[in-house]
């Protein structure tokens, strides 16, 4: 997947499209505006700032043609969304503003970012179902098992009464230490008590693990809408289904139904790509912790997101103009509808920032302006009462002969995506080669992504995504000196695993999520 996406960058000015501007606050039907045509675009203008956004109320509808006066229009910057719930959250945006005729291949940057002024507005949260799954195997005895306990015993101290929770433990088999709870003070004694009681015995049997906590999360009521599963383990699955595959797969039908899995991995031994599985398979989120201690930190972190809700059941659902086909959408969990593609997001907090970069192949015409693609975020509004809602951006692009004006346009947010997410799947890669000892791989690995950000760093003209593109470079420069430095003083076997763990861990890819 990587190589592929390497190869699709070299073909980034051949179409793009334009991002949408925000829709005024109280807006209560759609408001579709083109991008402006190329007789009037500024010479040098941004690909990014030829767009206006749409806001759609309840429902997306077919985008408008564009008029002869919008046409006209010169470009310019998009305004930011306003905060609150009738700010649009989602922007759009191809390779470049403009096309050469033929069929080729491209890609369409998407973005959402939730107004960072839900998370301090005091509203209540909406209601979740937690659940704790502990792997209970040999491994994890000693100060594992007593920080797994403590960490999990404060982390339901600071649930709010009314939330769902759960307790399930692996070894041998899975075991239910607590079935779905509603806290409140009759119940939390109990829930202490099996909380202390966890303790290490036997081998590690993850999907029957996953498979009792996922049927835990699904249990919840519809008032219920954040689920997510608390994954804390130190080793490798060695006991049932155990591939990445087939687990990342479990991941996935319970996203379907709104489950996500947060996993943290203790110490040095357990398996970073069925970690990497769940959290794409699920939308979730990945935590390497190199001391058992630091569990407690990273579950008041996940606390802190809960409380933030803002959206609950959200997926970004993309679909193609006449003439677009959609390939795929790298490290995502989608799923095909007709020619459209979804991609399953489930909760969204206050202040985040979650971005994906879709792979389509587009015929396009002679000449003339034209939409790419449909892109539209549906979730449930948690401060307006879990009220569905759909946000909608139309991408477009005109045609042109010309190619300087292709190169001219290229749009800066969607490279630098692009740029971001090559980097990160470059950077799993050498997590591997640094795993495997082969250092020298793995440092040509790095060194390939850290040029290819400063490159893009280099062309940015917006001083964010310059300075995005240079801080991603920074983070390959530092594991390039880590591989370096092993290459010439190769270290002890487990610590030449934990530097691959953190390496995996601090990949660009994991961002926002």
């Amino acid at each position: 997947m990587r190589t592929m996406l390497a190869g699709l960058l070299m073909g980034w000015a051949a179409l793009g499209c334009t991002a949408s501007a925000a829709a005024p606050p109280g807006t209560t039907a759609a408001a579709v505006a083109a991008a402006p045509g190329a007789a009037a675009r500024e010479e040098g203008a941004k690909g990014e700032e030829a767009a206006k956004r749409v806001a759609v109320a309840a429902a997306p509808t077919e985008p408008a043609e564009p008029s002869a006066a919008a046409a006209e229009a010169p470009s310019s910057r998009p305004e930011p969304a306003p905060a609150g719930s009738q700010g649009v959250w989602i922007g759009a945006a191809g390779a470049s503003a403009f096309a050469l005729p033929g069929t080729r291949e491209t890609q369409l940057g998407v973005w959402i970012d939730v107004p960072a002024a839900r998370a301090a507005r005091g509203q209540p949260r909406a209601p979740a179902a937690v659940v704790l799954l502990v792997d209970a195997s040999g491994s994890m005895q000693g100060p594992k098992m007593e920080n797994a306990r403590a960490a999990a015993q404060a982390f339901v101290d600071r649930l709010p009464d009314g939330d769902l929770v759960s307790v399930a433990s692996f070894a041998d088999t899975a075991q239910a230490r607590v079935s779905p709870t509603v806290l409140g003070r009759s119940t939390r004694p109990a829930v202490a008590r099996a909380i202390a009681a966890l303790g290490p015995d036997g081998s590690t049997n993850l999907f029957a693990g996953l498979q009792l906590a996922e049927q835990h999360a699904l249990a919840a009521p519809s008032t219920h809408a954040v689920r997510r599963v608390v994954l804390i383990s130190d080793g490798q699955a060695n006991i049932g289904p155990s591939s990445p595959d087939i687990l990342g797969a479990l991941a996935q039908r319970g996203a379907a139904h709104g489950v996500q899995i947060t996993s943290i991995g203790v110490g040095a031994d357990y398996d970073e790509r069925t970690l990497n599985a769940l959290a794409i398979g699920s939308s979730g989120r990945l935590y390497h912790l190199t001391e058992a201690r630091e569990m407690s930190s990273v579950l008041e972190r996940e606390l802190a997101l809960l409380q933030t809700t803002a959206a609950t059941g959200a997926f970004v659902e993309i679909v193609p103009a006449p003439g677009v086909e959609l390939l795929d959408v790298p490290n995502e969990r989608t799923e095909r509808s007709g020619d459209a593609l979804r991609v399953l997001l489930g909760t969204m907090f206050g202040g985040q920032h979650r971005e994906m970069l879709v792979r389509a192949r587009v015929t396009a015409p002679a000449a003339g302006s034209h939409p790419l693609a449909s892109v539209r975020l549906h979730f449930r509004d948690a401060e307006s009462g879990n009220l569905p809602r759909v946000q909608e951006v139309v991408a477009r692009y005109d045609v042109t002969s010309d190619p300087a004006l292709v190169a001219a346009h290229q749009n800066e947010k969607t490279q630098t995506i692009a740029a971001v997410m090559e980097a990160g799947m470059m950077q799993l890669d050498a997590a591997q080669e640094v795993s495997a000892g082969n250092f020298g791989a793995a440092e040509a690995k790095l060194a390939a992504a850290e040029d290819r950000l400063r490159q893009q760093a280099a062309r940015a003209r917006s001083d964010k995504e310059k300075e995005r593109a240079v801080q991603a470079a920074s983070t390959l420069a530092s594991a390039r000196k880590t591989a370096r430095a092993a290459a010439a003083a190769p270290p002890s076997p487990a610590a030449r695993r934990m530097e691959a763990l953190e390496m995996n861990s601090a990949s660009p890819v994991w961002s926002g999520r």
